[in-house]
């Protein structure tokens, strides 16, 4: 079996790091390659190891790039040989030069290494063409149609041009139609493109070859993109040039489709966070050159999962795109899906970064009030009413600046303040716009410090849990307890559950700090034994997280085992939210805890929702009523809600507990609608597991003396 040789190409670079990224590259991409750190080192190893496509920088000590290439082009082996220009230079006129002097191809940094495998893979395809051309030159006229190839040779002096009958095809155009001379080519090439060509044929004019990409418009006005290549051949008297001229506007849409994988996101059509990471890089660099400013606004839709979760991801990713286009039409970004002429990446203004964050770029700003204002007129943006079909959705947003150079010098240091700041604004209530400052650097340095410490403390065992009674006020008993978690960190003090729950939630460490609390409350239950009532149960809260691990029902089943606990001790929380997620795993995984003789509350009912038909699916057996509402008992609506929720749950056959009950008013509302269980400040706080035992004891009694219980 005949191996085919793999590609070999000539890597010259004065940066040994771009050298080692290129040569990986490469190496992925099923090429060989050697390396060279200067131009007079790449002549050597050119003439030494003939290969078969050179990637060449611009700026290198001694002999640079533009000269290399004419040294390579000036080689009777070095004139068909690709050779791709690397530069940070992003002008016009180097880009004119590097072609001027024989470039095959351009391309700027920092570079993106998977595109440019590709690229190598096009450049080389059409050089072999090339040279199959040259040496098959009797079989022209066959191969030139497999290849959409035209080809043509001007006699300069005599101002004549002969070209095949694929020439023309490739312009859409019959020879009678086209123009006899040299310059009728511009007439057909497109508009922008015009002057590169232009430039071209004059170079040629005077002997100098060239290799170009450029597009032309058809008669029915559709574009094409063509490579030509025009080089000085030996002929009679006077100079002569021949030329051929390959469509590979498939390979351009082809580049193009791997481009909009690469840089932008399918749904909103905006750059993606690569993009802007790039964009920025870019933006950063103008602004040190130039000794001005440029602005970062990371923006984050609140509490967006609510959107997925009552209307549907469909509705959810409608409601993303207009948002996109509203940020991108008040910021006038008008960012292409692919740079005119292919080099490098356009400015843009606006992206989206994460599911629901965007990200906006701001160059040369002025003063922070101007920013800050600017910030200030986006959340205007977003607020206005958004109309889905049926619905009319109002959302809000946050906002988190940074300004370089005031904060950061450096684009990934930019971004990741503008990041800081925007969660300084999201955990700081009716704070909607944040500016970066060091106190926030100081406040996002202490939360990874107190990531590490969660995760000690949960190694350690440092965290303890409490029990909060629920109080069944007919028979004047505790029926059961929900399990709190508490941290008591052993420098700062008591850190607050919401301050730990959802760090623990963002970094994946709330499955561990979950089976930490189920293993301490069973280990509890199995300490307090015979002091416990019969049908005395334990409920413990459960997160999104949790309830989506796969592993959840096998660690469920484990820690109940080795703790000799009867499941029906237990008793799990989620919130309707989490439970809709995905309503036939939740059913699914409901069943199975039934199957075990656990039970299942939903927590915060009302605030979700609240649906007849999902509860009736669904193995629940407890509806607690959110505290929210029964803080509004005194006003008629809130104490509409309480009812409904109350009498759906009789005619469900479910129990119904009313949480966050602190007045007697609250209590008796409650009792006299039907809801006999009730937790709360005005019965008990979370307590330790030996103050609970007193309680069921009959230690402590629980009613408040001046709670009037009725009989029955």
């Amino acid at each position: 079996m005949t191996r085919t040789r793999k590609m070999h190409v000539l890597i010259v670079d004065d940066d040994p790091l771009t050298r080692l990224m290129a040569s990986e590259a490469l190496r992925e991409g099923g090429y060989t390659s050697v390396e060279a750190e200067d131009g007079l080192r790449a002549l050597a190893l050119f003439d030494a190891e003939r290969p078969d496509l050179v990637l060449l920088d611009v700026m290198m000590p001694g002999l640079g790039g533009f000269d290399v290439c004419q040294h390579l082009r000036a080689r009777p082996e070095g004139q068909l040989v690709p050779i791709i220009m690397l530069t940070g230079l992003d002008d016009g006129e180097s880009v004119e030069r590097a072609f001027q002097v024989g470039a095959t191809d351009f391309i700027s940094k920092p570079i993106n290494w998977t595109l440019l495998r590709f690229r190598i893979r096009y450049v080389l395809r059409s050089a072999q063409v090339m040279q199959e051309l040259v040496r098959n030159k009797e079989s022209l006229s066959s191969a030139q149609r497999i290849a959409r190839l035209g080809s043509w040779e001007w006699f300069v002096s005599e101002g004549r041009v002969q070209r095949s009958a694929q020439y023309y095809r490739l312009f859409g155009q019959q020879a009678e139609t086209f123009g006899a001379f040299m310059e009728a080519l511009l007439d057909h090439v497109y508009g922008p493109d015009r002057p590169m060509v232009q430039a071209a044929l004059k170079a040629a004019a005077k002997g100098v070859g060239y290799q170009l990409t450029y597009r032309v418009v058809w008669p029915d006005g559709s574009v094409r993109t063509l490579l030509e290549t025009a080089e000085p051949a030996a002929g009679g008297s006077g100079l002569l040039l021949e030329g051929s001229v390959q469509d590979i506007t498939e390979q351009v849409d082809t580049q193009r489709r791997i481009r909009q994988l690469a840089y932008f996101d399918p749904l909103t059509g905006l750059p993606n966070r690569e993009f802007f990471r790039e964009s920025l890089l870019a933006a950063v660099a103008r602004s040190l050159r130039n000794d001005s400013a440029c602005a970062v606004m990371v923006l984050d839709i609140d509490r967006f999962g609510r959107i997925n979760d009552s209307l549907g991801p469909e509705r959810g990713d409608q409601v993303l795109q207009v948002i996109g286009h509203r940020l991108r039409e008040s910021m006038g970004d008008r960012t292409p899906a692919e740079p005119a002429g292919g080099g490098g990446l356009p400015r843009l203004k606006v992206a989206r970064l994460a599911a629901d964050e965007f990200g906006v770029l701001i160059s040369d700003v002025g003063p922070v009030e101007e920013v800050l204002e600017r910030a200030y007129r986006l959340l205007a943006v977003v607020r206005a009413p958004i109309r889905v079909p049926g619905q009319e959705i109002t959302l809000a947003a946050r906002i988190g600046v940074a300004m370089m150079p005031d904060h950061a010098t450096e684009a990934d240091a930019l971004l990741k303040a503008a990041e800081t700041a925007l969660n300084r604004a999201k955990r700081a209530p009716g704070e909607q716009v944040a500016l970066f400052s060091e106190e926030m650097k100081v406040a996002a340095f202490l939360r990874f410090t107190l990531e590490g410490d969660l995760r000690r403390a949960i190694g350690e065992e440092e965290l303890q849990v409490f029990y909060q009674p629920i109080v069944d006020v007919r028979g004047r008993r505790i029926a059961k307890a929900e399990a709190l978690v508490r941290w008591a960190h052993l420098a700062r003090g008591t850190v607050p559950p919401p301050e730990f729950i959802s760090l623990a939630e963002e970094t994946g460490m709330i499955v561990p700090l979950t089976r930490a609390v189920i293993e301490q409350v069973c280990s509890d239950i199995a300490q307090m034994g015979d002091a416990l009532p019969p049908d005395f149960r334990v409920s413990i809260n459960l997160s999104g997280v949790n309830f989506m691990d796969p592993q959840l029902i096998p660690t469920i089943r484990a820690v109940l085992e080795a703790a000799r606990v009867p499941p029906s001790r237990i008793e799990f929380e989620l919130t309707e939210t989490v439970l809709m997620r995905d309503l036939d795993y939740a059913t699914a995984t409901l069943a199975q805890l039934r199957e075990m003789d656990i039970r299942v509350a939903v927590d915060d009912f009302g605030t979700g929702y609240s649906s007849l038909a999902y509860l009736r699916r669904l193995a629940v057996n407890t509806l607690k009523i959110d505290r929210s509402f029964i803080g509004e008992l005194h006003d008629s609506q809130g104490l509409a809600i309480v009812e409904a929720v109350i009498g759906l749950a009789r005619s469900l056959g479910m129990d119904v507990v009313a949480e966050g009950v602190e007045t007697p008013a609250q209590l008796e509302a409650l009792q006299q609608r039907g809801c006999h269980l009730i937790q709360g400040y005005l019965f008990a706080r979370p307590m330790a597991r030996q103050a609970l035992m007193h309680l069921l004891a009959g230690g402590v009694e629980i009613l408040p003396q001046r709670v009037a219980v009725p009989s029955g």
